[in-house]
Formats: structure tokens, C-alpha cells, sequence
């Protein structure tokens, strides 16, 4: 059996060379062929479509945070290629949701023993895959802060809590799904194939297979609230009421009165002031433990 790992060096707070060789040995101790390829930032696409080529790897396993999972995942669909995920970013919310183990050697089994595949939705999200959950506004805000500081680790993204919260603006929005359109307001809006962040903040009963998605109006930030919980918070999700109003559904088309920021996977988009989401259910597969 062949395998491909996809190893972002530049993902999470830490450096990924413990994992990196922690792979090296297991693979070698076992007998397996296997091959690394280091992401870049610069025509990563085309050089997994050579190795998927001329390499034919059995799985691909994707060694990094949320956007390395969703390199991959875009570079496999439709090919049959199962694929495993190392969580070595700083939230690792796809990873998370699917309750993967963090602990090296037990990963390591499910990459070359494991037998037991999930089928994975994907959201297509303004053209752009999305494997784990996008949203628009003030976290969207807050990755864009975090992404211009260079920041790492979950206690990067902590430091622009308070200030991403500072700088939203209320936004109204109307969304339209197969079920009718609903109107409202609010400060983010966020369009999720998972059931919660990568900090833990559960969002939602949806489910990574159930051939939905949820969206997730965001219509009060507490402030007051964030700032008395200061570090420990990590996150802006300060009160559980906050998701007390959810869409699921397969498609939906939003429209906002401006253009706000939106992020897809823990990446930083741009502005939009439209949003068009639709279902690709069961696009792939992810190995998960027994």
C-alpha cells in the first residue's frame, strides 16, 4: 500500500517536525511505501496532480490544519482515494467534529490499518470547496487579523477577539433555501457541514454525512462578555444562546446589504455582499477509527 502524506510545515502553533518524523519511523518500522510532499503556498494544486499521477498513492493523508484538509480534499474528488487527516493545525474543526485522535500512534493505525471509511459532504461555497464551515462577518473579520499579524495557535487568534468585535457592524441579510426566505440581522452569519468550531463551541446537530448543511445567524456579539473572559475565551462564541436560530437545508443563496468579510476553512477570502451554497454529498472519504 502506498501512501501520500500532504505536511504543511507552516500550520499550528509548533513546528510539525515531531509529527513529520514520528511518521518517518511508523512507516518504516512497517513495511509501507510512502512519500512526503511539502505544501507551499505556490502551485501545491499541480503538484499533488503529479504525485496522484505518477506516484498513484492508495491514500492521501492530509498533515495540517483545516486548509491543508481542504487542499486535499479538492485535489481527490472524484478519484476514489480515501483520504486521512493529521491534525497539526491550530483549531483542527474538521477534525474535531469527526473525533479523530490527536495522539500520533493512534492516528498513524488508522492511516495504514484502519478499514473504516466516513463518506465526507463537501460545500461548494462561491465556487470554492469547503470541508469543514465558511462564514461571513465577524470572524471572518477576525481570521483576516489574525492572518495580517502572522500570527499562530489558538492564543493568536485570541488577541483580535476583542477587536474584531469592535470593528463589525451590524448587517442585514436575506436568505433563500428551498423552504422559503428568511430575513434578519445580525453580525456573522455562518455556513456549516460540521456540528462545531475548532475550539469545541458546538454550533449546530448537523453532521459531516447527513447531506445538509446548517446556517447559523450570529445576531448579538456581548462584548462585555468576551472581554471578562479575556484568553480563556479563544474564541467569540461567549454565550450558548447564540445559535439558537438554524437553517439546514441543501442549497441557499444569500444576499447582504454590504459587502462583509468571509473566510472558507480557517482562509481569508475577501469581502462579498452574495453568498451561493449548494451540497456535495458524500464527495469523498475519510478514514476514521474503528
Amino acid at each position: 500500500m502506498r501512501l501520500l502524506f500532504i505536511i504543511n510545515p507552516s500550520s499550528g502553533r509548533d513546528s510539525n517536525d515531531a509529527a513529520v518524523l514520528a511518521i518517518h519511523k511508523s512507516m518504516a518500522e512497517s513495511g509501507f511505501d510512502f512519500k512526503f510532499l511539502y505544501t507551499t503556498g505556490k502551485d501545491d494544486n499541480d503538484a499533488i496532480d503529479r504525485q496522484l499521477s505518477e506516484y498513484k498513492p492508495d491514500r492521501i493523508v492530509a498533515c495540517g490544519g483545516d486548509g491543508t484538509v481542504q487542499l486535499v480534499a479538492r485535489n481527490i474528488i472524484g478519484k476514489k482515494i480515501p483520504m486521512g487527516i493529521m491534525p497539526l493545525g491550530s483549531a483542527n474543526g474538521l477534525a474535531k467534529a469527526l473525533d479523530l485522535p490527536s495522539d500520533l500512534e493512534q492516528i498513524l493505525h488508522v492511516f495504514t490499518h484502519g478499514t473504516r471509511q466516513l463518506p465526507l459532504d463537501l460545500l461548494m461555497v462561491n465556487n470554492n470547496i469547503c470541508t469543514h464551515l465558511s462564514d461571513i462577518g465577524t470572524n471572518a473579520l477576525l481570521v483576516k487579523n489574525y492572518e495580517e499579524a502572522g500570527d499562530k495557535g489558538m492564543i493568536g487568534y485570541a488577541k483580535h477577539v476583542i477587536t474584531s468585535i469592535q470593528q463589525s457592524e451590524l448587517m442585514q441579510y436575506s436568505i433563500t433555501t428551498p423552504a422559503g426566505t428568511t430575513e434578519g440581522e445580525g453580525y456573522m452569519l455562518i455556513i456549516a457541514n460540521a456540528n462545531k468550531y475548532g475550539t469545541g463551541v458546538h454550533i449546530s446537530e448537523g453532521s459531516v454525512s447527513d447531506g445538509k448543511f446548517e446556517i447559523c445567524p450570529v445576531k448579538e456579539m456581548d462584548l462585555q462578555s468576551a472581554i471578562k473572559s479575556g484568553l480563556t475565551a479563544v474564541n467569540l462564541f461567549v454565550d450558548k444562546n447564540m445559535f439558537s436560530e438554524v437553517i439546514t437545508c441543501t442549497s441557499a443563496e444569500v444576499k447582504i446589504n454590504r459587502k462583509v468579510h468571509m473566510q472558507i476553512d480557517g482562509e481569508y477570502i475577501g469581502e462579498t455582499d452574495t453568498l451561493s451554497v449548494s451540497m456535495m454529498p458524500s464527495a469523498l472519504n475519510v478514514l476514521i477509527p474503528q
